[in-house]
């Protein structure tokens, strides 16, 4: 029996032990989990150099809200960094109150000390950010927040929020806070779009190219998306254009502004000014690697005779001029088509809205022309280019058959 107390007596005593100098370094209690302020004061006279209980107590009285006093408060904090300067925390607390009392020197000395005591922590530089700039304290506040940006870039976001609604200067935050290698550039960026900052992501899109940071294809292809949300579809397609090259991919024929009008493949980049193809009720959309013209592929869509399909569900952007004459053509087969509602192209204006379609094909059809000839409004610059079978309310609205597209172009009229 004795045998087993003696052990069992050291592993007490080394607890104490270990207790006590946790309890002095590290503000370590073995109190309840909310103590209340009796407890505290109990835990202050016994173990009188612990500086949890004081840290705890300068909460309290920063938070007792009918009660507030800050100099009470002072008086407990100070006692817990006496009892322990080394915690970060007390003196980010010992910042803050200072801010609140208006004294200004005495909370940007407590945040040095804060930063001082763990220069590589998250809290520390973010406090030290917001406080000096409430203050007013731009240049001091810079630095903390370019060191977030660097080594914590997984909390960019709320970085870039806080300098937002701050400088409304996304340019002043690109220039002197971001750091400039391409992973923290290509997540600025990513937050412009997010913003819809049409400008400001130009701009950084343009930077980043004359830091000679490498765009990854995804990357390209949402700016080239955000830039057609924009509306900006001729500095988009310039976008593609470039890209397309980059990767020695086939541009197609001199002036044609449509991308794979063939079919030959699959995608060229995918998004952007791809071919869109979307699922739809009663109708499939698929690339028929058996039926072309002059290659061996062409766009194929069967309708299930099960439903009145409003069709509109392939689609490609353009870009183009303004005040200029146009002809979209694509050729087109069918077969078994039925109700009087047929298969059409067209193009739907972006910016100034117009409309254009040929004439819909029903029935069977040979390869056959579809062609719209038209001219762009002033300010137009691109539009929408889609296959289309409108709904009817015709009795026999069910449509069922196959038709095939293929050889689709659209190029400027030279006069």
């Amino acid at each position: 029996m004795k045998r087993l107390l003696l052990p069992i007596l050291a592993l007490i005593l080394t607890f104490i032990a270990g207790y006590s100098i946790l309890s002095i370094w590290r503000g370590v209690s073995l109190y309840r989990e909310n103590p209340s302020r009796d407890d505290l004061e109990k835990m202050i006279r016994l173990t009188p150099s612990n500086p949890d209980p004081y840290y705890r107590l300068a909460l309290f009285q920063e938070w007792d809200i009918p009660k507030v006093d800050h100099e009470r408060s002072l008086h407990f904090l100070k006692k817990a960094i006496q009892y322990n300067p080394l915690e970060q925390q007390y003196w980010i607390q010992l910042a803050k109150i200072y801010f609140r009392m208006g004294k200004k020197e005495a909370s940007e000395k407590a945040l040095e000390r804060a930063i001082l005591v763990f220069p590589t922590g998250y809290q520390g530089r973010w406090v030290s950010g917001n406080l000096l700039l409430q203050q007013g304290a731009i240049e001091k506040s810079i630095p903390h927040f370019s060191y977030l940006l660097t080594h914590y870039p997984n909390q960019a976001y709320l970085v870039y929020e806080v300098l937002r609604k701050t400088f409304d200067d996304p340019d002043f935050i690109f220039e002197k806070l971001l750091p400039k290698d391409p992973a923290s550039t290509s997540q600025y960026l990513a937050y412009l779009h997010e913003m819809g900052n049409k400008e400001s992501a130009k701009k950084v899109w343009q930077k980043k190219t004359l830091l000679g940071h490498h765009m990854s294809r995804e990357e390209t292809l949402r700016h080239i998306e955000f830039l057609i949300g924009g509306g900006d579809l001729r500095e988009a397609f310039d976008l593609w254009k470039a890209r397309l090259r980059q990767e020695e991919l086939p541009l197609g024929p001199e002036g044609d502004l449509i991308t794979n009008g063939g079919f030959e493949k699959d995608k060229m980049l995918g998004g952007g000014f791809d071919w869109k193809m979307e699922r739809a009720p009663g109708a499939e959309a698929s690339v028929d690697p058996t039926n072309g013209i002059d290659g061996k592929r062409s766009l194929k869509i069967s309708f299930n005779g099960k439903e009145n399909v409003d069709f509109h569900h392939v689609s490609q952007y353009v870009a183009l001029k303004p005040d200029t004459d146009y002809r979209l053509k694509a050729k087109a087969k069918t077969t078994g088509l039925t109700t009087k509602s047929g298969l059409k192209i067209e193009i739907l204006g972006v910016g100034p809205s117009f409309y254009k379609a040929s004439e819909s094909l029903i029935g069977d059809n040979d390869w056959k022309d579809l062609e719209v000839v038209f001219r762009t409004p002033p300010q137009c610059k691109g539009g929408l280019v889609r296959f289309r079978r409108e709904r009817t309310d015709k009795f026999d609205r069910y449509i069922s058959g196959t038709a095939w597209i293929d050889q689709v172009s659209l190029k400027e009229l030279r006069h």
